[in-house]
């Protein structure tokens, strides 16, 4: 019995963590569409200048490309703390000026947890954006929206922002009133007063006051007072806008701006996904289903992970993903699936890590299928961690994609007795490599309880040999998966599918010759590895020509 994770894969997954996102696998719903936002709001502030006049080469199959000024999203500390911004209604849209307003006493207060939100019935109909509303949903997070809440739909970005209902984003980003502070309410007879006092950082030890002003003329007033968070949005959004102005608001002043308007305060910088891979698949055949991206320095667009996956096509049906294409966004012409961001190159210098490269690779296709008559809304079945993993449960035969290899030991008892060794058969049918009736039997285990080491374990646990607990059996048919989620369309796909593996690389991170053989090698041994996971089903090819 052993645990076969490099070190940075340890590293990684063995993270605590309360549900998805905050551990080393990043991947989650709506990633796509953040990273198509953040390229957007980033051009928009870009400067034109060259940054690099290095020339892009491909260095023993690895593409290694140069910022240029267009690759990376710059830092945009937060400038508002201890100002304040009026947003008067004109012409369709906002005028904003800059101006002094205290931080006033609090109203009622209003008892909200993590990512909750309360309806709040207004004194008045305040317009906003040619619609009027009575009622507005005051969330725990630092915004406002109108027509209904929008809490629990995902991690705080410009996605949500975007995609969203009309909303006021004060300061809109990953908040915890639950820890502390207090979130109140003052009505008036022309005036609806909203403030978040000394409201902390989730799992961060900080503290951040801002309020918010409605005006029965529809005039928007913003403040902020002690701001310790430093990353988030500011802006206003009719909804469904797919895209909104980015802004600067230090810079605001008498201008009339159709449309709602945006603005990202960042203390760190990331790669531009969107950007890397335009640059990528430029002057190249559309042939790569898949771009991994490595980076000479840290710059990962999602904090607290280490790596994640993002598709940006999908045709196949029956395994949980969303049937779309958003291939031309990324530079394809319909050939490119799938995005993954492995970050720093150096994390990688001493380990190959190819189990976590593999977890990523995987979620091309995984995991997000369940099982008639499996799970219910206090007992996930198959799933974990952001439903896009394997729960903790799941006997997946040592699954890269998380589960566990179970033991069955007898008498309601069962144990962990291997990790992160293969794709199972049940991902290979989901990748297309295996059909359906060569799946075999599984189970998962219910109700689990009684846990040795006595340590709280759930769905979204990483990972983890040698743990044991009772629990109920469940065994699971394909059949069972089948009538859950249809069949899957195509029941095969191509054995093979080609990879693209890209160095990206800026004045602040140079192309050392270590760090570009660290991706070559990787991108050498994953082939033979990926072919050996899959049962010798598969294979991932990953030559530039």
């Amino acid at each position: 019995m052993r645990a076969p994770w490099s070190a940075a894969l340890v590293l990684a997954l063995s993270v605590p963590a309360a549900e998805a996102g905050d551990v080393g696998c990043g991947t989650h719903p709506g990633l796509e569409r953040e990273m198509r936002a953040l390229h957007d709001v980033a051009a928009a502030r870009r400067p034109f200048a060259s940054a690099s006049t290095a020339d892009d080469a491909d260095v023993d199959d690895v593409a290694v490309i140069f910022d240029r000024g267009d690759l990376v999203v710059r830092r945009n500390p937060f400038d508002l703390d201890g100002s304040a911004l009026r947003l008067t209604p004109s012409a369709g849209g906002y005028e904003a000026a800059r101006l002094a307003l205290p931080i006033e006493a609090a109203g009622n207060v209003v008892a909200l947890g993590e990512d909750e939100a309360s309806a709040i019935d207004l004194p008045f109909a305040f317009p906003f954006f040619g619609a009027t509303h009575t009622r507005a949903f005051i969330h725990g997070d630092g915004h406002v929206t109108f027509g209904s809440s929008d809490a629990g739909l995902g991690a705080p970005g410009l996605a949500r922002f975007l995609d969203g209902g009309p909303r006021i984003a004060v300061f809109f980003a990953d908040f915890d009133p639950a820890r502390g502070g207090s979130i109140s309410v003052r009505a008036e007879a022309s005036r609806l007063l909203v403030l978040w006092n000394g409201i902390p950082g989730s799992a961060q030890i900080n503290r951040n006051t801002f309020q918010l002003a409605l005006h029965a003329d529809g005039t928007i007033d913003l403040a902020w007072a002690g701001m310790q968070t430093r990353e988030g949005l500011v802006g206003i959004t009719p909804g469904r806008a797919g895209e909104v102005p980015a802004v600067d608001w230090s810079e605001a002043g008498a201008r009339s701006r159709p449309g709602g308007m945006v603005e990202r305060f960042s203390e760190t910088e990331h790669a531009d996904l969107v950007a890397v891979t335009r640059r990528f698949l430029a002057n190249r055949p559309d042939v790569f289903q898949q771009v991994v991206i490595y980076t000479t320095r840290p710059l990962n667009p999602v904090p607290g992970t280490l790596a994640f996956e993002i598709n940006v096509r999908n045709d196949v049906r029956g395994i949980g993903l969303e049937v779309m294409d958003h291939s031309r966004a990324w530079g394809s012409a319909g050939g490119l699936e799938s995005v993954v961001y492995m970050d720093s190159a150096d994390t990688y210098a001493d380990a190959d890590a190819f189990e976590f490269l593999a977890h990523e690779v995987g979620h091309r296709w995984l995991a997000r299928m369940n099982a008639d008559g499996a799970g219910s809304a206090t007992r996930p079945g198959l799933l974990g961690r952001g439903g896009a993993h394997w729960s903790f449960f799941l006997h997946t035969d040592a699954s890269v994609m998380e589960g566990n290899a179970i033991a069955d030991l007898g008498q309601g008892r069962f144990e962990t007795v291997d990790v992160a060794r293969r794709f199972s058969p049940l991902d290979q049918y989901a990748m297309g490599l295996r059909p359906a009736e060569d799946v075999p039997p599984f189970f998962y285990v219910d109700v689990p309880d009684d846990f040795r080491p006595n340590r709280a374990f759930k769905a979204s646990s990483a990972p983890e040999a040698g743990i044991s607990f009772t629990g109920v059996r469940r065994d699971v048919r394909i059949d069972d998966v089948v009538r859950a989620m249809g069949p899957r369309i195509p029941a095969v796909g191509p054995p093979a599918f080609r990879q693209a593996f890209v160095l990206v690389a800026d004045q602040a991170g140079p192309a050392t010759d270590a760090r570009v053989r660290t991706v070559a090698r990787i991108r050498s041994r994953f082939g033979p590895y990926f072919h050996q996971a899959t049962d010798g089903r598969g294979a991932a090819l990953s030559t530039l020509r």
